[in-house]
């Protein structure tokens, strides 16, 4: 007689679909493993319903898996979303500050366009002289008068201080200032020539008559305007109080007021001739 561990064996070996019998002598039953494996496949888990400590290490590996990838994969195109912002940001600043650039210069080669220009008048010697006899050398010219009260001393002794600064701190810069006058009736050639040398023997002085002097200070928009006359030879000629730098191409560069005093012009003037020379570099000339 064969056990039942040994009778049972051939079900554990081969699942086959159909029906099995055996019995024994105290307990005899029947097992239709057909309707057996139909009945296992009818259960389902809910893994809802699972709490997750009694849940396998293979399901909650595949879970934390799941969870750290969702969420690297919304922080990544945070991130991402975050950096195309910054860059598209930047790139559009960069384009507006060349628009600006551009309009800047624009507006500044219209106006250098409209300030300067070839001139001629008559030195301190008696000669004719002008704008191509200073080519090669930057130019400070300042207009005004010799019977000026104040204004005019004032500012040309700050124009020679620059010229003084520039020739000790850069001496490569060859500077030339210039003294113009707006009032030829009065401001003889012996007259400017005495008047400058008062100032420093650097300082070049132009007169010449009403028409050559109206021609240059129309050339450099330079308003003038003789006042009342108090005697014969006695008034003040209100004018423009700025200096202008001229490069050593004759063309005009920059100006500069009553508000800056001569180390603050002397250092842009530094900066100006800086970026000339730079730009001549480039046009594979220099002077």
């Amino acid at each position: 007689m064969l056990s039942r561990v040994t009778r049972l064996r051939p079900l554990f070996r081969n699942s086959i679909c159909g029906s099995v019998s055996f019995s024994s002598k105290k307990d005899d039953k029947d097992i239709d493993l057909t309707k057996l494996e139909e009945k296992l496949k009818e259960v389902k888990v809910d893994y809802n319903d699972v709490d997750s400590k009694f849940m396998n290490f293979k399901t909650q590996n595949e879970k934390q898996k799941h969870d750290r990838s969702f969420i690297f994969g919304w922080k990544t195109s945070l991130a991402t979303l975050g950096i195309g912002g910054i860059l598209l940001t930047i790139l559009l600043y960069k384009r507006q500050q060349r628009v600006n650039q551009e309009e800047k210069n624009k507006v500044m080669m219209a106006g250098k366009a409209r300030i300067g220009g070839e001139w001629e008048l008559v030195n301190t010697d008696g000669k004719l002289e002008g704008s191509k006899d200073l080519l090669g050398k930057w130019v400070l010219i300042y207009f005004g008068f010799t019977h000026c009260p104040d204004i005019c001393p004032d500012e040309i002794e700050k124009m020679i201080s620059v010229v003084d600064i520039l020739n000790k701190t850069s001496p490569e810069i060859p500077i030339v200032p210039v003294f113009i006058t707006v009032d030829p009736t009065r401001d003889t050639k012996e007259r400017v020539k005495a008047y400058c040398e008062e100032f420093s023997p650097k300082l070049r002085g132009y007169t010449g008559s009403l028409e050559q002097v109206r021609k240059v200070t129309k050339t450099f928009r330079v308003y003038h305007s003789q006042g009342p006359k108090t005697a014969e030879d006695d008034y003040i000629v209100d004018h423009t109080v700025i200096m202008y730098l001229i490069d050593p191409d004759g063309e005009f560069y920059d100006y500069y007021g009553q508000n800056k005093n001569d180390r603050e012009i002397a250092n842009a003037i530094k900066m100006k001739v800086l970026k000339y020379d730079i730009a001549k570099r480039g046009e594979g000339k220099l002077f």
